[in-house]
């Protein structure tokens, strides 16, 4: 395991900063206990003026992008065992035969293997932060999983107090679902210094009471907590949410004053100008997952809306079992070629689909502040991209951004760092084992459909 060093130079790459200004620039970044101090020519001349023996670690950029970590807005680590075995295509039928029967047979050590074995993707596709909703039961050891990966996280786990067929290994009490999620971020909340956050993640509408969705809106004030839920995902569930509540998804939170800058919704695919403009005026933010909603048939999210309503956006891939890759290179090519269809007089441009994976996707988790873009004074969540392949050639220098959403892939990623420490460098993990990962993975996978066969 590679052990992190106080001070890194980054040489010779072509910085894509995904700051507000759209600045490139070709040269250094300098790293200097795990905070980004200078970039450019600023950052060779003060990597020059270091004492002998610094910079600790020197890393040859030549011939690639350097670019912010990329923030995964939506996830569910808890399901990257279920990779091909849920392969129902219709949200509401899927997660009642599938995907609630597996969450229930999981055991904390198939949780693991399952946030481990997804982690294990991400770093080596440059994701350096991922906002992440588990399954009812075993928030812990996701938490031990994120916390000894290196990885920057915000992590919930479900809550679920009611729902048609939602399996007895899932049923909490309103009380019992808001105490343990309390609990876990009492535990958990700052840890992996400061990089781990915790959430509350009420499921979505059906599956959450009245009660659990006040004292959802009351923690969240009280503590300063992200929502985390899922929002006008598919026609069905529009449906079902309309005869239990009598109104929309979106309306029904406007009403209940759950909307906030706090509040991340995923998906988004069915609201209406009325309830975009809610969304806005409350500084809420939405997650747009393509690659799901085009497996699952939900539908075609109109992102240039949310944009031009003023919402805050993210990209995220979802779970290994709706999608079925980890691979935010795959969803920033789909984010920018859904928009083509849904929003043609307007699609997204290359750099608007990037920035929903780096600057504006670290907003939506109000974490933008720390990540998000290459800037002096910003923690060093930092990738790096070979831009020698022949799918990407040629670029043309003064638009990296095309290259990177329409023809990048997660391979090309020849580092991950997170806050000045590297988790993936070259093919090689430093803080996983790849094939213990994979074997555990494999195993546990196993038994986890043995258990759901006999429930």
């Amino acid at each position: 395991m590679e052990a992190p060093l106080s001070t890194w130079l980054i040489q010779s790459g072509t910085v894509v900063c995904m700051d507000r200004a759209g600045t490139i620039v070709s040269g250094d970044v300098l790293i200097e206990r795990g905070v980004i101090t200078a970039i450019g020519a600023d950052a060779t001349a003060r990597a020059a003026r270091l004492p002998a023996g610094e910079p600790a670690g020197v890393i040859d950029a030549r011939g690639g992008w350097v670019l912010p970590g990329l923030v995964q807005g939506h996830l569910h680590l808890c399901q990257t065992l279920f990779r091909g075995r849920a392969e129902q295509g219709d949200l509401l039928r899927w997660l009642r035969e599938a995907i609630w029967p597996f969450e229930a047979a999981h055991t904390p050590d198939s949780i693991a293997a399952s946030a481990r074995l997804g982690v294990l993707e991400l770093l080596a596709g440059g994701v350096t932060c991922v906002n992440d909703m588990g399954t009812v039961h075993h928030g812990d050891a996701i938490a031990a999983a994120l916390e000894q990966s290196g990885i920057r996280a915000v992590f919930g786990k479900a809550l679920m107090d009611r729902g048609d067929g939602v399996p007895r290994g899932l049923s909490e009490t309103a009380d019992q679902a808001l105490a343990s999620a309390l609990a876990l971020a009492d535990r958990w909340d700052g840890a992996g210094d400061g990089r781990i956050r915790v959430s509350l993640a009420p499921r979505f509408i059906l599956s959450c009471s009245e009660p659990l969705w006040r004292g959802v809106r009351d923690a969240s004030r009280a503590r300063g907590m992200i929502v985390h839920t899922h929002l006008a995902e598919s026609p069905g569930e529009a449906l079902e949410v309309q005869a239990v509540v009598g109104d929309t998804a979106a309306r029904y939170f406007a009403t209940h004053e759950l909307l906030s800058q706090r509040f991340v919704g995923a998906h988004g695919i069915w609201l209406d100008t009325e309830e975009l403009g809610m969304l806005a005026q409350a500084r809420a933010a939405l997650v747009h997952c393509p690659g799901s909603n085009l497996k699952l048939g939900s539908g075609l999210a109109n992102v240039r809306a949310w944009l031009d309503a003023g919402v805050r956006c993210g990209l995220g891939s979802d779970g290994a079992a709706c999608n079925n890759r980890l691979d935010t290179f795959h969803e920033l090519s789909l984010a920018a070629g859904v928009s083509r269809v849904t929003h043609a007089a307007a699609p997204l441009t290359a750099r608007e689909a990037l920035s929903l994976a780096t600057l504006d996707g670290a907003a939506a988790l109000g974490w933008d502040a720390a990540i998000g873009s290459l800037e002096p004074g910003k923690q060093a969540d930092v990738i790096v991209l070979d831009a020698r392949g022949a799918h990407v050639a040629p670029v043309d220098p003064a638009d990296p951004y095309t290259a990177i959403v329409h023809a990048a892939r997660a391979t090309d990623v020849l580092l991950t760092m997170v806050a000045g420490r590297v988790l993936y460098r070259d093919g090689a993990w430093t803080t996983l084992d790849p094939e213990l990962v994979v074997r555990d993975a494999e195993h546990q996978s196993q038994a986890l459909q043995r258990r759901v066969e006999r429930a």
